[in-house]
């Protein structure tokens, strides 16, 4: 089931040159991080990747950081990468699994039919004593054709319709336990502490282990010791919607693929004194 999902290295290196391949680097800071991964991809990347910007590919029209862009936009920005929706689309960041599963969803959810990730990512390329390059990368222009599933996006107004209603379905936040239950402030500055009322805590570090997704097992038994019932619909969120990803990617390997994703996450819902809480 995973090999649907990720490569390694050595695949990779094996077939970074075929025509259909794309590999692109999506590496982006935690929130308390302050470094410039455009530079870093500038001064080394895995030979003929390209940068994939999640916080200039999204949807600049609003205050909360790397939300999902318009289709447009998208559809754009990687027509100029040379990607098109029937390529291979080869994702990776710097090792952590932190960013690579949001650019796999934000693919996915645009209609790219070929994804995965490059498991380990750049670390995992460099220890394995494959070559890195540095300057600019381009590829000839392609056309990418958009079949956007926006049911798999969430609104904060959908997540109160649930709330008021009763909805059956569960809210999980993969932030990690301490933020999750109040007891550490929040990354961002503003933001209230706690969570969605009734949510589980699934933090997307448990999912991951040296930058490898753990076993199918293992992933089934760490929602389950949650709470989670994997038969019922999902919604995840995070802090601002990047490791809800994490979270999402983990549950379809496990054959739950109808996951919704919180876009505004905690950086949203914790702004806004209206909102109910749980700490």
């Amino acid at each position: 089931m995973k090999n649907e999902y990720f490569v390694s290295p050595q695949w990779l290196n094996e077939h970074l040159h075929d025509e259909n391949v794309v590999v692109i680097d999506a590496s982006a800071p935690m929130p308390t991080q302050s470094i410039d991964y455009h530079q870093g991809w500038s001064e080394k990347h895995i030979p003929g990747a390209q940068f994939f910007d999640l916080d200039k590919i999204a949807n600049l029209h609003t205050n909360l950081p790397h939300m999902l862009s318009e289709p447009e936009m998208f559809r754009q920005a990687v027509n100029k990468m040379g990607i098109s929706e029937n390529h291979l689309v080869v994702i990776y960041d710097q090792g952590n699994m932190f960013s690579a599963p949001r650019a796999w969803w934000t693919f996915k959810i645009f209609g790219a039919r070929h994804i995965r990730i490059l498991d380990r990512g750049l670390q995992g390329w460099q220890q394995a004593g494959y070559p890195t390059e540095s300057g600019e990368v381009t590829r000839l222009p392609e056309v990418f054709n958009i079949q956007f599933t926006p049911e798999k996006v969430c609104s904060q107004a959908q997540i109160l319709n649930a709330l008021h209603h009763k909805a059956p379905v569960q809210f999980i936040d993969a932030r990690a336990e301490e933020r999750f239950q109040a007891k550490v402030p929040e990354p961002r500055p503003g933001l209230r502490m706690g969570h969605i009322p009734g949510a589980k805590n699934v933090p997307w570090t448990a999912l991951i282990n040296h930058g490898s997704y753990k076993s199918e097992e293992e992933i089934v038994a760490i929602f389950r010791n949650q709470g989670v019932d994997l038969n019922q619909p999902i919604i995840t969120s995070c802090g601002s919607g990047m490791t809800a990803a994490v979270l999402v990617l983990g549950l379809e390997i496990i054959g739950h693929k109808e996951t919704g994703l919180y876009d505004g996450s905690w950086a949203e819902w914790g702004a806004d004194d209206s909102l109910p809480l749980e700490k």
